[in-house]
C-alpha cells in the first residue's frame, strides 16, 4: 500500500511526463465541474462588506486522520478549492482575489497528486485573480493593504464539519486546560498573532459574523446540493430500517446505510454515523455502534450524508421486535406530532422561538412538558456546509427563504435509558417548509411496513 520514500528517487526521472498528463486531465475535469461564478457572487458579497479593507480566511490543516481531507466550511465557501493550510486574501479596494498555498515537491505530487500551483491554470479555473506561493504571502498582504485601516480575519473559531463555532469553542478551551499543554493556542488565533506583527498599524476585525449572515441563506447552488444531500441521507437510513430483527448489531444497520450513500455519490458522512438500541439510546453521540439488538429496544439512527460539502442530518427511531410497546409508541406519537407541527409552522418570518413555543404545545398536551422544559425547549439546529452550521444561535431572527434548519424533537428518561427522537432537514420556502429528509417515513405504520421489507443485503 505504501511507498518508501528512500525509494522514490530511481522513479522521478520518469515523472515529468505523467504528471504534465495527470494536471492536464485534472484541469479538464474541474473546469467542467467547477461553477466559479457562484463562488465569485459568494466574495463579492463579503467584498461589500470588507470595504476598502481587506479580508483573510484560512484553511484547514492537513491531517492525519483515515478519511478525505475536508476543507474548512468558510474557506471552501469563498473558494471551492480544497487545498490544505491554504490563504485566502481579499482587497476591497481592487475587489481582487489571491490564494496562497504550499509548493509541492515532485515526490509529494506522486504520493498525493499535484496541488494547487502544480496545476496549469489554477487561478482562471477557480476564478481568483492569482494562485501564489506562501512565501510571497507577506509581501502581497503589506502591498495590498497599504490604503486599509482595517483588516478581517477569524478572530473567533472556525467551524468545521460536525461542530459549530459555539462547540470549537468549548472544544479549544478544554485543549488549553490540559496540564500538559498550557500556552496552546490554536492556528486562528496563532494566524491572527502573526498578521498583527505583519500589519501592527491596522485594526483587527473579526471576519466570521460577516461570513456567517452569508452562509445562513442558501443560494440555488447550494439549495440543489443540499436536496441531493437530504435524498442520500433518507435513503440510507431507510435501508437500514428494513429487515431490522433481534439479534442484529447496531453496525449492520449502519453497514447498510453507508452502502447506498457511497452509491449514491457522497464524498462521505456529514459526521460519526450514531446507531445506538436500548440503554445507548441515552448517549447523545454515540459512536461504538457495536451493541447486539434485543427484543423490545428501541434503535436511534442519527445519519447524515456529504454530498460536494453539503451535510444532511436526519434521525430515525424504530422499534427492533417490529413495533412499539405501549409506553415507547405514547412516547413516539409525542415527537411525532411535534415534528409535524415545528415542520407546519416554519415559513418566511418564523423564528426558532416561536417554533420553540409550537412544540412545547404539543408536550403539553401528550403529559411530557417537564422533559421538554428539562432539554431547555431544543427543537433543532441550522444545516449547511457544517452540520451544525452557522446561524444555530439565531433564536429571534426572522427565517428568511433559503435557510436550512434541522427539526429534532426528542424525549428522554435517563432514568430508564431511553431516549427517543426524530429529525429531519427541512428548507424554508417562500411558500412554506420543504422537507428535503421525507424520503423514508416517519409516521407509525410507515415505520412498520418499512422494517417487514426484505433488507439490501442478507
Amino acid at each position: 500500500m505504501h511507498l518508501l520514500r528512500s525509494s522514490m528517487p530511481r522513479f522521478l526521472s520518469s515523472l515529468a511526463l505523467s504528471i504534465a498528463f495527470c494536471l492536464a486531465v485534472c484541469v479538464q475535469v474541474a473546469g467542467q465541474a467547477f461553477d466559479k461564478g457562484e463562488f465569485a457572487a459568494r466574495r463579492a458579497r463579503l467584498l461589500e462588506r470588507v470595504g476598502a479593507d481587506v479580508a483573510l480566511v484560512f484553511a484547514a490543516e492537513p491531517h492525519v486522520h483515515a478519511v478525505k481531507f475536508r476543507q474548512s466550511p468558510d474557506f471552501f465557501y469563498l473558494t471551492g478549492i480544497e487545498e490544505p493550510g491554504a490563504v485566502l486574501l481579499l482587497v476591497g479596494r481592487t475587489k481582487q482575489a489571491f490564494v496562497f498555498a504550499a509548493k509541492r515537491s515532485p515526490v509529494d505530487v506522486m504520493v498525493g497528486g499535484p496541488g494547487l500551483l502544480e496545476r496549469a491554470g489554477a487561478a482562471e479555473v477557480y476564478g481568483v485573480t492569482q494562485a501564489l506561493p506562501l512565501e510571497s504571502f507577506a509581501a502581497t498582504l503589506a502591498a495590498e493593504s497599504r490604503e486599509a485601516r482595517k483588516v478581517y480575519l477569524p478572530l473567533t473559531p472556525p467551524d468545521s464539519l460536525q461542530m459549530a463555532r459555539t462547540e470549537m469553542v468549548s472544544r479549544e478551551r478544554d485543549a488549553a486546560a490540559h496540564p500538559l499543554l498550557q500556552g496552546y493556542a490554536p492556528p486562528w488565533k496563532r494566524a491572527a498573532a502573526r498578521v498583527r506583527e505583519l500589519l501592527p498599524a491596522l485594526e483587527q476585525a473579526d471576519v466570521n459574523p460577516l461570513l456567517d449572515q452569508l452562509r445562513w441563506v442558501k443560494t440555488p447552488y447550494e439549495i440543489e446540493r443540499l436536496r441531493r444531500s437530504g435524498r442520500i441521507g433518507a435513503d440510507g437510513v431507510a435501508a437500514a430500517i428494513r429487515g431490522t430483527r433481534p439479534g442484529m448489531y447496531e453496525y449492520e444497520l449502519e453497514a447498510a446505510a453507508h452502502f447506498v450513500m457511497t452509491r449514491m455519490g457522497a464524498r462521505g458522512h456529514a459526521f460519526t454515523p450514531i446507531v445506538a438500541s436500548g440503554p445507548n439510546t441515552v448517549t447523545w453521540h454515540y459512536e461504538r455502534n457495536d451493541r447486539r439488538m434485543e427484543a423490545g429496544d428501541v434503535v436511534l439512527m442519527d445519519y447524515g450524508a456529504d454530498y460536494d460539502y453539503y451535510t444532511s442530518d436526519i434521525t430515525r427511531t424504530w422499534p427492533v421486535s417490529g413495533a412499539f410497546t405501549p409506553e415507547q409508541e405514547k412516547i413516539y406519537r409525542c415527537i411525532l406530532e411535534a415534528r409535524d407541527a415545528i415542520i407546519a409552522a416554519i415559513k418566511p418570518g418564523v423564528t426558532v422561538r416561536q417554533l420553540q413555543d409550537v412544540s412545547e404545545a404539543v408536550y403539553r398536551k401528550h403529559g411530557f412538558h417537564q422533559q421538554f422544559l428539562e432539554l431547555g425547549r431544543y427543537v433543532g439546529h441550522h444545516v449547511g456546509l457544517s452540520v451544525h452550521d452557522v446561524g444555530s444561535e439565531l433564536t429571534d431572527a426572522p427565517f428568511r427563504p433559503g435557510v436550512v434548519f434541522n427539526v429534532e424533537p426528542l424525549i428522554e428518561f435517563r432514568g430508564r435509558q431511553l431516549h427517543m427522537r426524530l429529525e429531519d432537514t427541512i428548507l424554508v420556502t417562500a411558500a412554506g417548509a420543504e422537507n428535503l429528509t421525507a424520503g423514508v417515513p416517519a409516521d407509525v405504520q410507515g415505520v412498520y411496513a418499512l422494517i417487514k421489507q426484505k433488507p439490501i443485503a442478507p
